[in-house]
């Protein structure tokens, strides 16, 4: 479901966040030097992460522009991983309410 509302946009950036933070979680678990799976995209995670805070303060704060059919800053990044992020969907779905903007 695409978000039509702040609240609702606002919640979809905090799924976001969630998730990224659990894979960050898992990775500080995975003690493992061979087990590179998480840790060669700490640093992506990590970018993210930042990034998806920031639209969060813009976004509460009124600063974000919505609707103007343009991608959101980090998503060549996300593109670029989309293979390697298991939240992909999560991202095209904000991607799209954020070029289409919000009706509600």
């Amino acid at each position: 479901m695409t978000p039509r509302a702040r609240d609702e946009f606002l919640d979809l950036v905090d799924q976001l966040i969630f998730e990224i933070e659990e894979v960050l979680m898992c990775a500080g678990d995975e003690d493992d030097p061979e087990d590179s799976e998480f840790s060669d995209l700490l640093p992506l995670y990590e970018q993210l992460s930042v990034e998806l805070k920031k639209l969060h303060a813009e976004v509460t704060q009124g600063k974000h522009a919505f609707g103007a059919d343009q991608d959101l800053p980090f998503m060549p990044l996300v593109n670029k991983w989309k293979e390697r992020l298991p939240f992909y969907s999560l991202f095209t779905t904000l991607n799209i309410a954020n070029k289409q903007g919000l009706t509600g």
